[in-house]
């Protein structure tokens, strides 16, 4: 629309004024130019501010030229709050894409204080309302006093302006950032060093993280760009909070142990919170969550892309964290999209868990996800849940055979390896958990049964007997081995013993319990926590809760394992009829069929399910080890014997 003849009569004074202002500035008269910058105060008129504005333009050329003289008044332009009416903000938008089009040194403050914006602004204060002034007048003689009523207005009234003002605030800075982009594409490499420098301190309160994390949120949907850099930075900001949470027995208002959860447990998002950095978290955590659900319902082939930048995150931020508690859960819950997710996060905790050349810092904490992972995680299949004990019990089993290996001498120092009592607790810990399910089947209870765990239990390295072994682990893959007659009794007594006179013994509340991870204090043993444990904020619950898998203490008379239990028990029947007749046959004991297992170069690799995909160079010329110290040379390369499962059906 044109603008009308005295606007821009208007428009051509002021024009002239900022010329001759600009000229006498470089002659040392700065009084025209010191009006000029009077008119960027906010107590300017709003006309005054919008027409400033729409005159600068003309005006580009002189301020490039000498921007060394203009300094305040280019400070003063990069400083501006879109805070403002609608007739400044479109002003000064125009102004805006004109000055990054015409000079691209204008391009980084005006990024910079793009950025600038997403942050929250403060409340106003709210003056106390004042009911009545006591004043003395004179009538005549006569002296009275009256007293003057000054109406206020109602806090909440002005608070719900200025929030108003705020969101429109937001959509005028995004308006403005989307054409500055669009017209100078290059712009976006300067954009994420902005975002990192201006995202609010930890410290700062719930509204400001979030309001500047919904704006980046944003900011990423039109410019793709930045989207996995911007989220490896929330990732890492999510991390930093998380890890002032106080996770401490003690506080069980906010980390309640599992048997005490239920649906309603983390239903009331206004209950007060114990920690308030659990309760920003949350908040926090619910804005990552929508903003994936509102991408994948605006394109579902998104998770692809999600999934990789998160994983890639999860490597960088969260893996090596000592007891991360919830930013982990974004992983979690972008697994579910798709299956091959599932196989790559579970192959490279397999892979690094089980690589010597990786620090035994990583592979502990990877040992740690791998279990919690596939404990939690409902969607996890059968059939990789197998996948996942068959790895790790066959590379169990070499390192047993290279301890059978040793010299009587040898035995000792390395039987005191923690990796691979880190790796079997990984995998007793899954059988906890998913053990019941596993053995819903002929073949899958045979599976289970064919792992040599006796020989694994009782070796020289003594798992259960290691400060790395939690107690609550070893007391309940104890009951789920007797449960399913997985080890004999006198092994089974013999277990119980070492359990009982294990330095590691905590208290019989904590023995007992897989509810959580027992956090020690002064420890920094990453090997005793489980970071999936109970998910337990309560706004952002609702988007874990139905991927999440509860413990089940195992007992056969509670009624939730019941029907499970008496369908295994004719499973057990069979296994035992088939080993009694089987007795002459090839190899009837049940704790042999994995003892003389070589581990192979093939890994557990997207896609390895049928073999096509998997990589013989993935571990070139990997060495069999006991902790970090090849002993490939001490040991001849032998035959593999058979397994409960031959390897085609495990992808190899």
């Amino acid at each position: 629309m044109e603008t009308p003849a005295a606007e821009q009569d208007e428009l051509a004074t002021l024009d002239a004024l900022i010329q001759s202002a600009l000229d006498y500035k470089l002659k040392g008269n700065a009084t025209n130019y010191n009006l000029i910058l009077s008119k960027f105060e906010k107590s300017a008129s709003d006309k005054d501010r919008s027409q400033l504005f729409l005159a600068l333009p003309r005006s580009i050329s002189k301020l490039t030229a000498s921007m060394d003289a203009y300094r305040e008044l280019i400070h003063h332009i990069f400083m501006f709050d879109f805070m403002a009416s609608p007739v400044v903000t479109d002003s000064y938008t125009r102004l805006l894409t004109h000055l990054v089009t015409a000079q691209t040194a204008f391009v980084q403050p005006a990024i910079k204080m793009l950025v600038r914006n997403f942050v929250r602004p403060e409340p106003p204060a709210i003056a106390t309302s004042v009911k009545g002034i006591p004043r003395i007048t004179t009538l005549g003689t006569q002296i009275r006093h009256v007293e003057a009523t000054v109406p206020a207005v109602s806090s909440v009234d002005i608070l719900a302006q200025f929030e108003e003002a705020v969101v429109r605030r937001y959509e005028n800075v995004h308006a403005a950032f989307a054409k500055v982009l669009e017209l100078v594409p290059a712009a976006i490499h300067m954009v994420f060093e902005c975002l990192c420098s201006a995202f609010p301190h930890k410290r700062r309160e719930t509204l400001s993280q979030l309001a500047y994390l919904n704006n980046i949120l944003k900011l990423t949907t039109y410019a793709k760009g930045l989207q996995e850099r911007v989220l490896g930075l929330i990732v890492e900001k999510l991390v930093a909070i998380d890890v002032e949470i106080k996770l401490d027995n003690t506080e069980e208002d906010v980390f309640t142990m599992d048997d005490f959860l239920d649906d309603d447990c983390c239903a009331d998002p206004e209950a007060d919170m114990v920690d308030e950095n659990a309760d920003k978290l949350d908040h926090m955590m619910l804005a990552v969550f929508t903003y994936f659900d509102q991408l994948l319902a605006a394109d579902p082939s998104a998770h692809a892309t999600l999934f990789t930048y998160l994983l890639k995150s999860f490597d960088q931020s969260v893996l090596n964290t000592h007891q991360s508690k919830y930013p982990q859960f974004l992983l979690f819950y972008m697994a579910k999209t798709a299956t091959e997710h599932q196989e790559l996060f579970l192959s490279q905790l397999i892979s690094v868990s089980l690589d010597p050349k990786i620090p035994p810092v990583t592979r502990r904490s990877c040992a740690s996800y791998l279990a919690s992972y596939v404990a939690r995680a409902k969607y996890v299949s059968l059939m990789a849940i197998k996948h996942t004990l068959f790895h790790l019990l066959r590379w169990i089993h070499s390192q047993v055979d290279l301890l059978d290996n040793l010299p009587v001498d040898g035995i000792a120092a390395a039987a005191c390896d923690p990796l691979t009592a880190d790796v079997i607790q990984t995998a007793c810990y899954i059988v906890c958990f998913r053990g019941l399910e596993l053995c819903g089947s002929e073949a899958g209870y045979g599976f289970v049964r064919s792992l040599g765990w006796q020989r694994i239990l009782m070796c020289p390295l003594m798992p259960f007997r290691q400060p790395v072994f939690q107690p609550s682990v070893a007391n309940e893959f104890v009951n789920v081995a007797e449960l399913l007659l997985l080890l004999p009794d006198e092994c089974i007594e013999e277990l119980l013993q070492w359990i009982s006179t294990s330095t590691t013994v905590k208290s019989a509340s904590h023995g007992m319990n897989l509810e959580r991870s027992i956090v020690e204090k002064n420890t920094t043993n990453q090997a005793c926590f489980f970071p999936f444990d109970p998910y337990l904020l309560r706004r952002s619950f609702k988007y874990i809760g139905p991927l999440y898998l509860f413990w089940k203490h195992a007992d056969p008379s509670w009624s939730g394992n019941s029907e499970a239990f008496h369908q295994v028990q004719s499973h057990m029947l069979a296994y035992d009829d088939d080993a009694v007749e089987s007795e002459d046959g090839e190899a009837g004991d049940e704790n042999a069929s994995m003892a003389g297992s070589f581990a192979s170069s093939a890994s557990f690799m997207p896609g390895s399910y049928t073999g096509s995909e998997a990589d013989p160079e993935f571990f070139p010329s990997r060495s069999m080890s006991i902790g970090d110290e090849p002993l490939a040379d001490e040991i001849a390369v032998r035959n593999q014997i058979d397994h409960y499962h031959d390897e085609e059906e495990f992808g190899f």
